[in-house]
């Protein structure tokens, strides 16, 4: 081979690797960012958000998603003052931090719209609502705020109310523990661009909602 045609093989194989490596850095961080996602609702931290160049202002957001809904759906029967709230959000990513994992794979490599598989073994959200019943701290709680409620008692009232909020945290968290998992199953994840707060791109699934829906078992 003459020197010129061996320099044009370099140049050719050089512009094909930058065309393969740069197409495949605007998708290789797509599984990260679902893994983020996934292990930020459930667990409320993850090391794959850094990766996935989610900023921290959104990671505190995103973290927020499963378990705020969880404390707002709780509040219908004991609204929680914010220390409460916090115990019971520390137990809840406690819990599934150290029994639900995660793997990602990128299954349709494409730069706009990459298709990501999650593996996990999502939450059985009808089994734990059915199981509340079971717990005798829940039911307390639920009588000892029933009655307060009969006797006038605000929300303000019960979130100062030193009785209701121990009962509360320890029924709830009781309860977290309790919560079962399915066996494995796998989404297909559908991912997006969005800029971010920090006004960075990354990746992120595009239905969040059925994202959501996966993790907690309601779909």
């Amino acid at each position: 081979m003459s020197g010129k045609i061996f320099v044009c093989a370099l140049i050719l194989a050089a512009t094909f690797c930058i065309a393969a490596c740069g197409g495949e850095k605007q998708t290789s961080n797509a599984d990260k960012a679902v893994l983020a996602y996934a292990e930020l609702m459930t667990q409320g931290k993850s090391d794959n958000a850094t990766v996935a160049d989610i900023s921290d202002a959104d990671k505190t957001e995103i973290a927020k998603t499963i378990s705020a809904n969880f404390i707002a759906g709780i509040a219908e029967v004991a609204p929680l003052n914010d220390q409460s709230a916090q115990a019971v959000t520390a137990a809840f990513n406690e819990r599934f931090a150290k029994d639900m994992k995660f793997t990602a794979t990128i299954k349709t490599d494409d730069a706009a719209h990459p298709v990501v598989e999650l593996k996990t073994t999502p939450i059985d959200y009808k089994a734990a609502v059915q199981g509340a019943g079971s717990i005798d701290e829940w039911l307390a709680l639920v009588g000892m705020v029933g009655k307060l409620k009969a006797d006038g008692a605000t929300d303000a009232q019960l979130k100062s109310n030193a009785d209701v909020q121990k009962l509360a945290v320890t029924a709830l968290i009781k309860f977290v523990n309790s919560v079962p998992l399915q066996g494995e199953k796998t989404f297909d994840v559908t991912c997006d661009k969005v800029k971010g707060s920090d006004g960075k791109d990354h990746f992120a699934p595009a239905d969040l909602d059925a994202f959501t829906k996966f993790l907690t078992g309601q779909q």
